[in-house]
Parts: C-alpha cells; structure tokens; sequence
C-alpha cells in the first residue's frame, strides 16, 4: 500500500502544472523476462537461457496536461509494478532465475483521440528496479550447470535503472468517470543488474489491463 501511495503523491506534486485530466488504477498484465550478457565480444547481449513468463500487477497514474482529443495531448505517467526478473533454464524448465522485483518509473508521452471515445497513447522513460537479493535460485548446483551460457553465478544487484516504452489504447467506459486501458510495454536494463563477475543486464516484454478512475480538472476552472 506505501508504494501505491507514493506512486500518486508523486504525480500530485505536480499539481502546480494545472493538468486538465488525472487517471489512476491498478494494473495486472503478463509479461517475459530475459536475463542477456552485455559484455561486448561473441557472445554481445546473449540471451541467458529461454524466457521467464509471470504475471506481473500494480498501480499508474497518469497526469494529462490538456484532455485527451483530436488535438494531441502531452502526459506524465507515474507507477509502480512488481514483477519478476530473470530467466528460465532451457535443459531444464524447472530451474531458473527467478528474482523478485519492485519497479518504479516516470514516463513522458503523448495521447490523441482517434475515433470517439477510442485514445491512442505511446510513452518512454525511465525505471528504477528495486531486486530481491536473497531468493533469486531455486537449486544448490552453480548456476551454469543449468545455464550453460553463463561461466559464473549471477548475482543480483539491489537495483538496476531501466529504460522504458510504452503503446496503449484506452477506451472511455463513463465519460469523465472511468476508461479501460490496454497495453504493450518494454523494458531494457541500461545499468548492470549483478554485482558479480560479468556485465549482465535484463530485458523483457509484455501486457498490461488497467481500469483508470477519471478526475476532470478542466470543468472546475
């Protein structure tokens, strides 16, 4: 519940912007995790094993400077998920690397209305990823016995910093009181996510549902 409220009280401090229109809603979405080695060389950003499926849930807000419409608005998104990071073994589906993650991010983009009722949104930005450092492998043999690309144990960092996109199409449900929001996002670590031997890096795609509650700023001024 801290996280949630700190991801609003992050887009309430810009309430000094005079925004036309603030959405806010949970999230829920299923997504793909893979761990790659950044080291440059014959092996530059090698995929680590096969891909690491999970569902992924939290919180956004979204700070519109002007109402979304046939003329195209400007947007500040703020939120927080948990997901998890990682990769799974591709000899044996059972091990993998598993890490918890809270995320945390601010993203600027644009929305347009494109039918009635029907919004177009694209976003970047920037995360910052918080990683369970603890229970992150589910087996006692070193790591590359199952991961046959990697030549030491991975371990985690405590954080990474992660660059963000973001393509989404919201439907309006109640005219100035709820919307639906579908979408397609990404994330590429552009930090080193171990602080072990090696320079590895996550990335990972995925989908997302959300149901946004409406605050219509423009009619109280």
């Amino acid at each position: 519940m801290n996280k949630i409220l700190l991801t609003f009280l992050c887009l309430m401090s810009l309430s000094n912007l005079k925004a036309q229109q603030i959405e806010f809603g949970p999230t829920i979405g299923y997504r793909f995790n893979n761990i790659v080695d950044r080291e440059v060389g014959e092996r530059r950003r090698a995929v680590i094993g096969d891909a690491l499926w999970d569902v992924e849930y939290g919180f956004q807000a979204v700070y519109n400077f002007r109402k979304p419409s046939e003329v195209m608005n400007y947007r500040l998104t703020a939120f927080y998920n948990n997901q998890q990071k990682g990769s799974r073994s591709e000899y044996d589906s059972s091990k993998q690397i598993k890490i918890n993650t809270d995320g945390f991010g601010l993203m600027f983009g644009v929305a347009r209305e494109v039918t009635t009722n029907w919004i177009l949104t694209m976003n970047i930005g920037i995360g910052i990823n918080k990683m369970d450092t603890k229970n992150y492998y589910n087996d006692e043999a070193p790591q590359f016995y199952y991961f046959h690309k990697l030549s030491y144990d991975i371990v985690p960092k405590e954080s990474e910093v992660a660059f963000l996109y973001q393509i989404g199409v919201e439907r309006v449900i109640i005219q100035n009181k709820l919307l639906a929001f579908v979408d397609f996002h990404g994330d590429a670590g552009i930090s080193k996510m171990n602080s072990s031997i090696g320079k590895y890096g996550n990335q990972g795609l995925g989908f997302g549902l959300e149901l946004r509650y409406l605050v219509d700023l423009s009619k109280k001024e």
